[in-house]
């Protein structure tokens, strides 16, 4: 068997998996708008009524062209009013046709972008790690942008150029000259199914562009995310090139997709050509009168316009198809936790429990939590240190349930996390992380951000409060966010500025300095009133006056909150604070910072690492 014998037969699987998953994801689409697509069938209707109008222009400016050549008597005022009256009517359908289409496709590509960024909140923070976020956003905009086309472009002209050749050709053949028309029909036909050939190299192009395109905006959300590192290691010129690589392989696969689609125009001119000439021939030598080619030429020219609609549809409809399954397997992909089928309520009050926990991050090759089992009491300043990498910050996300662990148990008291609602959970335990980030917006908007959605829970009655938008005009706004920033030693700053609360910060923060950021971001937390608060490294850009002060204000802002601040400063934590070292994903001890000074454990050994780090002017 010849080697060009194997491969065509091992591409016919192949290709047909690729309609086998068209279809799947037509029927997925279509799941997911049924109700919006009746006005569809106005669409259609408009596109055959409309280009059936068009046929008709040209074949009555063919039979007055005729009549004009031969001399014979026409009534023009009747002719005009006729062609006035039709191309009225073929705008006011044409017209129809894109508005009712493209309300569809708008409202559709809405529906689409609710469920996707929907599907990423049960799914975070999984379905963002090791995801760059400027990928992300590519997803929710121009990948779902390019599905507009499977909606407002395939549907009427599809049914378009296969109906109204049929009806055309058809009354030509029944009034004009069935000869003709027989003639006519093969090309009519070629051009139909001239746009799919080389159709699996043109997907192929298309999944291509689409993956080019996500890596070119991830490059560039990283560039303009980490211009201050970019620019600080004078690596602007690098970061420059590697861009221009990206272009160039765009550009690379875009040409080959517009090559593939320049061939597919030029064969289509040939054969519209070939067609016309084709026709004139066959009239002349079977003595077909002049009326009859001249209306016959008209139809072939007329036909020539909903056979380009299906080849500008079909070049859009693959970026279409491949946009549709990378934001199918994003919608579609399972949450890593789901809220239960019967759930508990919160306790009032509860210790934080691990209890034999064990955890792995998805292809990781070594575990990052094994047989953790630690208790942090409630309303108490505690402290989990170790060096990073260690494991701490994953028993956060544990707690928030980013994730679930393999082997054992987080509760709240003796109440599982996994038995109680996600919202509910997420509500009443606030996390700060070493790198928050602000969004674009005034100082007020931001530390309102929680606090202006939150269901909160009533403290004493444990029951489910009424849910208040809290907003910066409103006084109650304005207390909570000066309050939130006076807890975190922001007040002095916030009232020197000119605008005050409704100063404006750009997105990450980028216009302020860093401790600052983490202060905002803690002063954010606060406003939500949560009911456990984990400061993962989030005072580590302040000096260790500030930070004591804002742990001071943190105190008085809520005395039953518990902490649990994640660090690796050994020397900032007070003498009588509960500290657990982690190593290695383990608990290596535990106890008071006093006791655990007094020894030669783990804790002293991370001490004495952290003032040899901090002699070298390291970080550690």
């Amino acid at each position: 068997m010849s080697t060009q014998h194997t491969s065509a037969v091992q591409s016919q699987p192949h290709r047909a998996a690729i309609e086998a998953n068209r279809r799947t994801l037509t029927r997925w689409l279509i799941s997911h708008t049924r109700a919006l697509l009746p006005p569809l069938w106005i669409s259609i209707a408009a596109a055959i009524i409309g280009q059936l109008l068009g046929v008709t222009l040209l074949v009555v400016g063919a039979v007055v062209l005729v009549h004009a050549a031969t001399g014979d008597p026409a009534p023009v005022r009747v002719i005009i009013f006729v062609l006035v009256g039709v191309a009225v009517a073929k705008a006011a359908l044409f017209y129809l046709e894109h508005y009712a289409g493209h309300w569809v496709a708008f409202t559709a590509l809405q529906r689409l972008r609710e469920l996707y960024f929907n599907s990423l909140i049960p799914q975070a923070p999984a379905a963002t790690v090791g995801k760059a976020g400027a990928k992300l956003t590519e997803h929710g905009t121009r990948h779902i942008d390019r599905i507009e086309v499977f909606f407002a472009h395939t549907f009427p002209p599809a049914v378009a150029s296969v109906v109204v050749p049929t009806i055309a050709l058809t009354w030509l053949a029944l009034v004009v000259d069935l000869r003709l028309a027989l003639i006519l029909a093969p090309f009519a036909v070629l051009l139909i199914v001239l746009p799919t050939v080389g159709a699996p190299a043109s997907r192929r192009h298309a999944r291509e562009i689409a993956a080019q395109r996500a890596h070119l905006s991830t490059h560039l959300g990283d560039d303009i995310q980490g211009i201050r590192e970019v620019l600080a290691f004078d690596a602007d010129s690098a970061r420059l090139n590697q861009i221009s690589e990206r272009e160039r392989e765009l550009v690379s696969r875009r040409s080959a997709s517009g090559l593939s689609l320049g061939l597919r125009i030029g064969l289509a001119t040939a054969l519209k050509t070939t067609s016309v000439l084709t026709v004139l021939i066959v009239a002349v030598l079977i003595g077909t009168d002049l009326l009859a080619t001249a209306v016959t030429l008209a139809v072939a020219v007329a036909l020539w316009v909903g056979t380009d609609g299906i080849d500008d549809f079909m070049t859009g409809l693959d970026s279409a198809y491949a946009a549709t399954e990378a934001i199918r397997d994003a919608i579609e992909a399972p949450p890593t936790v789901t809220d239960p089928a019967v759930a508990r309520q919160l306790p009032k009050s509860a210790d934080v429990v691990y209890e034999g926990v064990c955890f792995s991050y998805p292809g990781a090759s070594n575990p990052a939590l094994t047989d953790v089992s630690l208790r942090l009491p409630q309303g108490e300043w505690s402290y989990l240190c170790g060096v990073s990498g260690s494991g701490k910050s994953t028993l956060a996300q544990l707690l928030m349930r980013g994730w679930d662990p393999h082997n054992g148990a987080v509760r709240l008291g003796e109440t599982d996390l996994r038995d109680l609602l996600l919202d509910e959970l997420r509500a009443h335990v606030g996390i700060v992380s070493q790198r928050p980030t602000t969004l674009s917006g005034s100082i007020a908007e931001n530390v309102l951000l929680s606090a202006s959605s939150n269901t909160s829970v009533d403290r004493t009655l444990n029951q489910p409060a009424t849910p208040k938008a809290t907003t910066v005009s409103d006084d109650a706004g304005t207390t909570i966010v000066m309050q939130a920033l006076q807890a975190v030693a922001l007040d002095d700053w916030v009232a020197g500025l000119p605008d005050g609360i409704d100063t404006l910060l750009s997105e990450r923060g980028l216009d302020v300095s860093g401790g600052q950021l983490q202060r905002l971001a803690l002063a954010r937390a606060l406003a939500a009133r949560p009911r456990i608060l984990i400061l993962d490294e989030a005072l580590s850009q302040l000096d260790q006056a500030s930070a004591e002060r804002v742990r001071a204000g943190i105190e008085q802002w809520d005395s039953d909150l518990t902490v649990i601040e994640i660090t690796h400063r050994t020397d900032l934590i007070p003498p009588h604070a509960f500290v657990a070292v982690v190593d290695q994903g383990r608990i290596v001890a535990t106890g008071d910072a006093r006791e655990l000074r007094g020894g030669e454990g783990p804790f002293t050994q991370l001490a004495a690492r952290d003032g040899a780090a901090t002699l070298e002017g390291k970080n550690v």
